[in-house]
């Protein structure tokens, strides 16, 4: 299931600036508390608002856990204490696991080798009653509130959505 490219990843605005650690950043973001996370490329994101794409991690609970800046394009400068208006958003593409007391899984295997080894997401459906079986393909898209991932849809490719949005 690796050839067919399965993501994990965070996207939307957050701040970053320099921690003074060699490869790593401050990362604040609407939804996330504050992280040290490292980045991919040379050199650094100046501080300020950035447009980013995240390589995550999360813990047993749906949390995210560590993070990895893979893109940034920068905004607008801001000061450090800094949160854009929007949380960050997120989408899973890999094996459905199912729930288990109440926390959705997805198992990812990413198509880019530095990415990570293949590894299971957690996260908290909406609508936990309406998930479907374990067994196919499926992506979730959701946003991230109070550090954890809250999934708003789990759709099958074929476009038919099994958990529906809050509304």
């Amino acid at each position: 299931m690796g050839r067919l490219g399965h993501k994990a990843f965070l996207h939307g605005v957050a701040h970053l600036s320099p921690s003074g650690c060699g490869r790593s950043l401050r990362l604040e973001a609407r939804g996330l508390f504050t992280l040290r996370a490292r980045f991919l490329g040379g050199k650094g994101p100046g501080t300020g608002f950035h447009q980013v794409v995240l390589w995550f991690r999360t813990d047993r609970e749906g949390f995210v856990t560590e993070v990895v800046v893979a893109h940034w394009s920068l905004l607008a400068p801001a000061p450090v204490g800094s949160l854009p208006d929007e949380p960050l958003r997120f989408s899973l593409l890999g094996e459905w696991l199912g729930a288990h007391e109440g926390v959705g899984r997805v198992w990812v295997v990413p198509k880019d080798p530095e990415e990570a080894p293949p590894f299971p997401v957690r996260f908290l459906p909406v609508r936990p009653h309406l998930v479907p079986a374990p067994g196919g393909l499926a992506l979730v898209l959701g946003r991230v509130e109070r550090g954890r991932l809250l999934g708003e849809e789990v759709l099958l490719l074929s476009g038919r959505v099994l958990c529906p949005g809050a509304g």
